[in-house]
């Protein structure tokens, strides 16, 4: 007689059930002992949106934060060293009371269509442009320097029309792009050639920032800001020598420069387990595979540990 054990295992999305069961031949003629395991589930009780969702929304804002402070950071050194800005801004324990001592950044902007601007006012100007530089579709950032061909606008339009609105990314960009829509009607309305003109003409206490406001969002898309950076430097660059095309080509690298979400092939790190060839793609069926295999494994020596502690010490778990 061949006695043989068979482990039979449940996965499931908080538990995992498990018995053990005795052999003869191939057909299973005992049960030596079984179990399971109850998790806490990994969504939130009254919504399916798992539990790192606040975790990984806080994680992103943060980067948001750092990247626009290196953004700011990185400007402000340019802007320095081609004289926009005083020396002193550097060693000054609060940098923002020089730079206030300036002027208003959005009165100089409305200013600068029209008026020359001293360099400081100038480079208060461009480093105020920095701070905020407006919604970019994700669609958009993939498609690099071609989001400027009129074709590909044209087939953009349309694959965004036919994309459906149900996913929560979907409904906060359409959000986005019908405020942002409303706030060119009421630029246009205003008679303002700008954003930063129309901003100059609101109220000293009116929100200028991209935030909820009572009256609702005030958002803002990229091409305001490029719009409003040519209008101003073409003005300028006749009583500033130093706004020169490569000035101009290196601050639009700085406010607007934006890492494409498409992954490169250089990016691809190299496998732990294979250090010569690079790591496969999650999508790939071996890759599945060896994921369920291994959290078969886990569940295996799980199983051993629990076998050794005492039962009364497992609270969770379901004789």
């Amino acid at each position: 007689m061949n006695k043989q054990k068979i482990l039979g295992i449940d996965l499931g999305t908080n538990s995992i059930g498990w018995a053990l069961l005795e052999a003869n031949n191939g057909k299973p003629s005992g049960i030596t002992d079984l179990g399971s395991r109850i998790f806490t589930k990994a969504v939130e009780e009254k919504t399916p949106t798992p539990k790192n969702v606040k975790r990984r929304d806080a994680r992103l804002a943060r980067r948001v934060v750092q990247r626009r402070a290196r953004r700011k950071k990185r400007m402000l050194n340019y802007l320095v060293k081609l004289g926009l800005l005083p020396q002193e801004i550097h060693s000054h324990t609060q940098p923002e009371t020089i730079l206030n001592s300036l002027g208003d950044p959005y009165q100089l902007r409305a200013k600068g269509l029209d008026h020359p601007l001293l360099p400081h006012e100038m480079g208060r100007v461009l480093l105020h442009l920095v701070q905020r530089r407006g919604f970019l579709s994700n669609r958009k950032t993939l498609l690099g320097d071609m989001v400027d061909d009129p074709d590909v606008q044209e087939a953009l339009t349309e694959l965004e029309n036919k994309d459906g609105s149900d996913s929560e990314r979907a409904k906060e960009e359409t959000a986005f792009k019908r405020d942002i829509s409303e706030l060119h009607n009421t630029i246009q309305a205003a008679e303002c050639r700008t954003l930063g003109e129309y901003l100059a003409s609101l109220g000293h206490h009116d929100c200028k920032r991209n935030r909820s406001r009572e009256e609702g969002h005030l958002r803002t898309d990229r091409q305001m800001y490029r719009d409003e950076l040519n209008l101003i430097w073409q003005q300028q660059r006749n009583s500033n020598n130093i706004l020169t095309n490569d000035v101009k080509e290196q601050i639009e690298q700085i406010i607007f420069y934006q890492r494409p979400l498409k992954l490169r092939s250089d990016r691809i790190g190299k496998c732990s387990l294979e250090p010569n060839n690079n790591r496969a793609r999650t999508a790939r069926l071996e890759c599945q595979r060896f994921r369920y295999l291994q959290d078969i494994n886990h569940s295996f020596v799980n199983w051993k540990i629990l076998k050794l502690v005492p039962r009364q010490s497992l609270p969770h778990e379901v004789p």
